[in-house]
């Protein structure tokens, strides 16, 4: 088990120098590159195929049945989750005061295992990732990607997305429990996440001429803002993270 976790945090490293050599090619790629977009849009079809005829379908019974409150416990608890992750990040930002409160924040709502922000507002901190950090060390965003199941992203948000999993404290912790609790997480989190945009994405998805210029025109308004300032409150001004998010099984 440590052999094999040890071989999966070189090839994460391994592809992080790739990233890094790669995305610095040019600056004029910051922006809405999509190089393989006929293979984007292969993908994006599939995607909304499974949404459409999966995702959210279940979704529509599974708001219908299940209260509000929970719902919402349930918000709580994944955003807890990203805790630990983004007080690593806050740190390698340099925002030390942010990571301070990202930990407290966690350390207390333990005790309802995040389930109930005894912290007070919902929104009070919000949490970095590592694609954020990879910004602002001046690593460029790459090709814009679209991958089965997990949506848009670009070569930059992979290799965040990875260390991301490689650092996340659950993986850390390596027991048969935990890993059966993350196999779970992934679809109650995308099927939750659906639920609560989903006017929002419905609206998006069946009335816009091309759906998927659209999704990746906000997407990359999104990425733009962090882009020039690797600050959350940058990023509320657009249609929500996680309507993007959300239409798809990404991780938000």
């Amino acid at each position: 088990m440590q052999k094999l976790n040890l071989i999966k945090k070189i090839s994460v490293c391994s592809f992080l120098f790739i990233i890094v050599s790669c995305s610095n090619i040019s600056n004029k790629h910051t922006s809405a590159w999509d190089p393989i977009e006929p293979i984007n849009r292969v993908v994006f079809s599939f995607n909304m195929f499974f949404d459409t005829y999966a995702l959210e379908p279940v979704a529509k019974v599974y708001s219908y049945v299940m209260p509000d409150i929970i719902e919402t416990a349930l918000s709580r608890h994944f955003n807890w989750l990203k805790k630990p992750g983004g007080a690593l990040n806050s740190s390698l930002q340099g925002k030390f005061e942010e990571s301070f409160n990202l930990i407290l924040d966690f350390s207390i709502n333990s005790l309802a295992f995040g389930f109930i922000n005894i912290t007070g507002d919902d929104q009070n901190i919000d949490s970095s990732n590592f694609d954020e950090t990879l910004t602002s060390y001046g690593v460029n965003p790459g090709p814009y990607l679209i991958l089965p199941f997990a949506g848009p992203t670009t070569l930059r948000g992979v290799g965040g997305t990875l260390l991301d999993g490689t650092l996340d404290p659950l993986n850390l912790a390596g027991t048969s429990n935990v890993a059966k609790l993350k196999a779970t997480e992934l679809p109650i989190k995308a099927l939750n996440t659906r639920a609560k945009y989903f006017d929002e994405i419905n609206e998006l998805k069946y009335n816009s001429i091309d759906a998927y210029s659209v999704f990746k025109s906000f997407y990359f308004q999104r990425m733009r803002a962090i882009d020039n300032n690797v600050d959350n409150s940058s990023k509320g001004s657009y249609i929500s993270d996680g309507a993007i998010d959300a239409f798809f099984i990404q991780n938000e």
